[in-house]
């Protein structure tokens, strides 16, 4: 059975790049700069450097991997990614690029699953939790707030790229729009919650002095205009007619949010109490 998270985001990269994520498109009009961007505002906002050792849900190909190794020179690394497939090509990737060891730590599989957690953090446990553009596709947030906090070094802090509803009233018609593209999406209702809320859900967790700082027009409005350009280039024209119509779907349903003001896109970084872990 072929798997909802796939390969089919590497088709729009250039050379041997593999993202997957919406992009921050403020300074970048090709795919994989834009997703790289995105990757390294998180990676500030979470101070990663040469001390961190990071667990990164939701890893995709591998790409941000790499960047958290070979451009803030973290000290460990480890995470779980629901894709078998964009496990095993994040594998490959480290393998090539001299990181073999990083795998051991690398798994398939659902980043609520408290028994992945146990196996990666029995020995060491992360200062850093990292969820680049996929939270909002967790089963359940809730849990893996609860589990991030849990497990968390001292002083240890979690990012993330996420989704928000804003706290706009919405008409019957724009929310049956909006639970019809969520399940669509693979998208769980219940992780749709306003900013206020988010923050309510991270404090009640373990975690304090949450950060929430609101990019939707770099990313949503600049994904969407960077695909309506995409989709007449020559490549754009090669994908398949799979791809083109669900990232054309995407492309106008968050035009569509962003103009209705029920979605916002933001980034968002918090601290674990000490008393947590």
């Amino acid at each position: 059975m072929s798997e909802f998270h796939d390969l089919a985001e590497v088709a729009l990269n250039e050379e041997d790049a593999s993202w997957g994520n919406l992009g921050y498109w403020a300074d970048h009009r090709d795919y994989s700069g834009a997703c790289r961007a995105l990757a390294m505002l998180l990676g500030d906002a979470l101070r990663l450097d040469k001390n961190s050792v990071a667990m990164d849900l939701g890893f995709g190909c591998g790409d941000q991997l790499l960047l958290w190794r070979e451009h803030y020179g973290i000290a460990g690394l480890s995470g779980v990614n629901f894709s078998q497939s964009q496990t095993e090509m994040a594998h490959e990737k480290l393998c090539a690029a001299g990181f073999p060891e990083d795998t051991e730590k690398l798994l398939a599989g659902d980043a609520t699953d408290s028994a992945h957690w146990n196996r990666i953090c029995s020995k060491t446990k992360p200062n850093c939790v990292v969820a680049l553009d996929c939270a909002y596709h967790f089963s359940n947030r809730k849990k893996l707030f609860a589990l991030a906090a849990e497990n968390l070094q001292a002083g240890g802090r979690i990012g993330l790229t996420d989704l928000f509803l804003s706290d706009n009233q919405q008409s019957f018609t724009d929310r049956w729009i909006l639970e019809a593209m969520l399940k669509l999406s693979r998208i769980p209702a219940l992780n749709m919650v306003t900013r206020t809320q988010y923050a309510d859900q991270l404090q009640r967790a373990g975690f304090e002095r949450v950060e929430v700082r609101d990019i939707s027009e770099d990313v949503t409005i600049g994904f969407a205009r960077w695909w309506r350009e995409y989709r007449r280039s020559p490549a754009g024209q090669k994908l398949p007619l799979r791809s083109r119509l669900k990232y054309a779907v995407t492309a106008r349903f968050l035009t569509w949010a962003y103009r209705k003001n029920i979605l916002r896109y933001c980034i968002v970084t918090a601290n674990v109490l000490d008393d947590c872990v």
